[in-house]
């Protein structure tokens, strides 16, 4: 018999070797492959979120933008409609055209007409822009208003060939159905408000943001608007996929060609009060996802080429973990996009949960409400101010409530519109509410400039009409006055005769004295205006009042910028000055004091600040300081502040009353250059 010869032990080491080599490459090989399609589902995933929390954002900022949109609209018919009252209650006869020429002029309009109840004009004009007349589509609203006066206004807007031609027409028929009035104002504050909150602009800008390609709103009825050329799109009922999204209330996705590019599409039922029902569409690029897929791809064909070299592989499986990770970070950059819009939002937005802890807070509501880091705290805890607690704002058995109301802080008074809402969710219920805060105090301040524009006017009115009828008696007494002191002067007692014909004459004159104030308050400027050297007049004005401030014991001290130009009467100026230095002069009434006059250039507008080192007044009294013959000192008339901030109107101004840095009085009055 032959030998038969045995493996040698070389030979069996190196198939134990192959046999252990090829169970590490194939476990390797394993290991790489579901790690890549777990990438793989992970990216698609993520990238799904992401779409989700995306689109829910934009349909949650779309409600606020369009709350904001209605609360414009809002405002503006509130301002157009008290501007209108005078006319709608004065005697149709008895309107003229002057009325409401003056009446345009008096709220800034370009103009204003009154209709009869037959559609003839009873009278007006346009008294400023390049308007001519009124357009004919605007008359034939008028004549829709008499026709059918079940909605007592129309507001129109005119948008013309460019922005500073847009216009507003506001017509309003009155209760008595005797007559329609109209008024044509400015819209370029509303268009530029509108273009910051309108539905169209969030999603384009949004819509700009990488990696978003398209927004749409789709209804049955067609496109509402859409951030990009939408081209042919076929309609919900033909497309399966938009029909069964229509009916669900989850969010759907799919990958879906658009402009033969492939995109991940992600759909969401949506409609509020003032778009009907129908479907946001946003349309995600999947340029880096397949990017990263092809990534991937490449890497397996590399493991299977040099699929035996294990030191290769962990290094590709080290690459695969990087991948992963570049991917989570680009999920979390796309995700802070939603982030950055909520925390630049101007309107003020918290969520609470069911117990009252502040999860979710954006900067604008710790900037409105002067708070800071919120998140993670009891609102009770976080929000002292009494109006503003949690039982306070609680909507109770409804689902959602406004509240206005208005808090002080450090002196200072905030009007604060605040709308709740419940969040609930299916399985569980209530979740917590959303609080949304909008500070209105400056839409606030504009509706009380208004009231006190239009008391002013009604005051005109009545004085025009009195100052006469009251003069003619004064100089009748003081001319018998000055008869019985010249002509009948008795023997006896003569100088209590004359003591008390004295003091007839003193009183008819100071009396007079009032009257010329009052009328002076209530006049319309009528001067001329021309460019007015500021500083030449402050420091002329100075120069006249120092021999009496010294009399009187007052430290005049100046501060004026050279250069310093208006456009304002001298006359107004000086009666400006006037007044105000008469004010800070009684402020400091039996003692020394100090009156600072300072003027200077300040954001494009030139500053005048008048202080005192006085007993100053009460910042809750402040405001009613401007009001006609509200006076805190004992021979006070209360007719100066009045007259300079109807003088300060006329110009264009602001005035403000503050605290001065010696405690006294400083009222700041910004003149436009």
């Amino acid at each position: 018999m032959s030998d038969q010869k045995s493996p040698s032990p070389a030979g069996i080491e190196q198939r134990y070797l192959a046999i252990i080599f090829t169970a590490v490459a194939i476990t390797v090989f394993l290991i790489t492959w579901t790690g890549i399609r777990e990438s793989r589902s992970d990216s698609a995933r993520l990238l799904v979120m992401q779409g989700e929390a995306f689109i829910e954002v934009l349909a949650q900022a779309t409600d606020n933008t369009i709350v904001s949109e209605t609360f414009y609209d809002f405002l503006i018919h509130q301002r157009f409609s008290e501007i209108a009252v005078p006319i709608q209650q004065e005697a149709l006869p008895a309107v003229t055209d002057e009325m409401l020429i003056d009446l345009a002029v008096d709220h800034s309009l370009y103009g204003a007409f009154l209709f009869r109840a037959d559609s003839t004009l009873a009278g007006g004009g346009i008294v400023r822009g390049s308007l001519a007349r009124l357009p004919d589509y605007v008359i034939y609203e008028v004549n829709q208003l008499i026709a059918d006066p079940e909605n007592n206004f129309v507001l129109l807007l005119d948008e013309g060939d460019s922005p500073d031609e847009m216009i507003h027409y506001y017509l309003e028929i009155s209760n008595t159905l005797d007559r329609v009035v109209v008024l044509v104002a400015g819209a370029l504050y509303y268009t530029e408000a509108l273009e910051q909150t309108q539905v169209g602009y969030l999603a384009q800008k949004m819509a700009h943001e990488e990696g978003v390609e398209y927004i749409i709103y789709q209804t049955t009825e067609g496109i509402v608007f859409s951030s990009r050329r939408a081209g042919e799109l076929l309609a919900i009922e033909s497309d399966p996929f938009l029909a069964d999204a229509l009916e669900s209330e989850h969010i759907a996705s799919r990958r879906y060609n658009f402009h033969d590019q492939e995109v991940l599409e992600l759909v969401r039922p949506f409609s509020t009060a003032d778009y009907p029902f129908g479907l946001l569409r946003v349309g995600l690029s999947l340029e880096n996802y397949q990017s990263i897929i092809r990534g991937y791809h490449y890497q397996m064909i590399t493991l299977a080429v040099i699929l035996f070299s294990l030191v290769l592989v962990v290094v590709m499986y080290s690459n695969s973990r990087r991948k992963r990770a570049e991917i989570a970070r680009k999920y979390k950059r796309i995700k802070s996009i939603s982030d950055t819009i909520f925390e630049n939002m101007r309107t003020g937005v918290a969520a609470l949960d069911a117990h009252g802890k502040i999860v979710l807070a954006n900067d604008a509501f710790e900037s409105i409400l002067h708070l800071h880091n919120v998140d993670g705290k009891q609102w009770n805890t976080a929000v002292t101010e009494p109006l503003l607690s949690f039982e306070a704002i609680s909507p109770g058995s409804g689902v959602s409530h406004e509240l206005e109301l208005e808090i002080g802080h450090e002196g200072a008074k905030k009007s604060l519109l605040i709308a709740v809402s419940r969040m609930f969710a299916e399985s569980e219920g209530l979740q917590g509410l959303v609080v949304v805060v909008y500070d209105i105090t400056r839409i606030k301040e504009l509706e009380a400039k208004s009231a006190r524009r239009e008391r002013l006017s009604e005051m005109g009115n009545l004085a025009a009409g009195v100052a006469h009828e009251i003069r003619n008696p004064l100089n009748t007494i003081s001319i018998a006055a000055q008869r019985l002191a010249a002509e009948y002067a008795p023997t006896e007692q003569s100088d209590e005769f004359l003591s008390f014909t004295r003091q007839i004459k003193e009183e008819t004159r100071r009396l007079n004295e009032i009257i010329t104030r009052f009328l002076a308050l209530t006049r319309e400027d009528r001067e001329s205006r021309t460019s007015v050297d500021l500083s030449r007049l402050i420091t002329e004005f100075i120069q006249f009042i120092m021999p009496e401030a010294q009399d009187l014991g007052i430290v005049v001290k100046a501060g004026i910028e050279s250069g310093l130009t208006i456009s304002a009467g001298p006359d107004n100026v000086k009666q400006i000055l006037s007044n105000l230095y008469n004010n800070a002069k009684e402020a400091l009434t039996g003692r020394a004091g100090e009156i600072t006059i300072a003027a200077r250039k300040h954001r494009g507008q030139v500053l005048l600040e008048f202080a005192d080192n006085g007993p100053g007044i009460d910042p809750t009294l402040r405001e009613k300081a401007f009001t006609p013959y509200y006076t805190t000192k004992e021979a006070g008339t209360g007719l100066g502040l009045p007259t300079v901030y109807r003088i300060v109107s006329d110009l264009g101004g602001d005035i403000r009353i503050e605290q001065s840095e010696t405690g006294g009085v400083s009222i700041v009055i910004n003149f436009p250059v």
